[in-house]
């Protein structure tokens, strides 16, 4: 009986001995060469994602917190403080469409008409009702003027600024009429620039065609009823400008340069409703506003 427990504890002993000098021996067997590929082709696709799926840096995503009227100080204040940067910070702002910057006027126009005080007999037309929304009214003025000194410029095309010219007149008309004469003369100093960008616009397209740039009579045609009827419903403010446009372009669309010019002018306009009547966001889309050429 000890013979024979004996013999099976030898055998066990050479059982484990045998399997641990097979575990040695797959503990030092080496990678094959065609293992090694995969693991270097998993590191490769790990690194192009890390290129495509860079991480956000703590900048990017604090930008995205900010609202638009928190972002437009802080480039006000670059541009104010730090003058080192002023023109590259202008150099990567994109110039302004017709469509981005009618938004901008229509948003400043609808914060001017909530910024009158209650009244139960509609908005009031006396001082105090001025007095309480002229910061808002002067805002207004000054960024039309401001858009249209670079739409008025030599780098855009005219189907672009006689369309903005349009508009800018319409939101002009917009603009209440006070009690108070005195208080009118923002309004009439905004439709005397308007006056003058549409004689600055129409000299800029005489010379353009000079240099043989060619416009559609279609085009010509929708410039002088625009501009007749803005003269029309003011009575007489751009007076100038439609004298100038017979002058200079008239013979495009057959208006001679005689000293009936007015008559004929007002003639081009026809009996059609006015445009600046119609609501100016309906007109946003439209081809004209587009500036496309014709």
């Amino acid at each position: 009986m000890a013979s024979y427990q004996q013999q099976e504890m030898a055998r066990g002993r050479k059982r484990r001995n045998s399997e641990d000098e097979e575990m040695a021996d797959a503990s030092a067997i080496k990678p094959t060469a065609a293992a090694a590929p995969r693991r270097s082709f998993k590191c490769v696709k790990l690194s192009e994602n890390s290129k495509r799926n860079p991480k956000r840096s703590t900048r990017g995503a604090l930008l995205d917190t900010l609202e638009k009227d928190a972002l437009i100080n802080i480039i006000n204040s670059l541009l104010t403080t730090q003058p080192q940067v002023r023109q590259d910070i202008i150099n990567n702002i994109p110039a302004p469409t017709i469509l981005s910057t009618m938004n901008v006027l229509i948003d400043m126009e609808r914060k001017f008409h909530n910024s009158f005080p209650f009244n139960k007999n509609g908005p009031g037309r006396d001082d105090y009702t001025f007095s309480r929304v002229r910061d808002g009214l002067s805002d207004l003025i000054d960024t039309i003027t401001q858009y249209a000194n670079h739409f008025t410029s030599a780098q855009v095309f005219p189907t672009t600024c006689f369309a903005f010219l349009d508009h800018a007149t319409q939101m002009a008309h917009r603009l209440p009429t006070w009690d108070n004469e005195d208080n009118n003369k923002l309004k009439r100093d905004l439709y005397q620039d308007l006056n003058d960008f549409w004689k600055l616009a129409i000299q800029t397209t005489s010379s353009n065609l000079r240099q043989g740039e060619c416009y559609s009579s279609e085009s010509v045609s929708d410039w002088a009823r625009s501009l007749a009827q803005h003269n029309s419903f003011t009575h007489g403010y751009f007076t100038e400008a439609v004298h100038d446009f017979t002058r200079h372009l008239g013979y495009m669309i057959g208006l001679p340069a005689a000293s009936n010019e007015m008559a004929e002018a007002a003639n081009v306009a026809s009996a059609t409703p006015i445009c600046h009547l119609a609501p100016l966001e309906s007109t946003l889309t439209s081809a004209s506003v587009v500036g496309a050429r014709r």
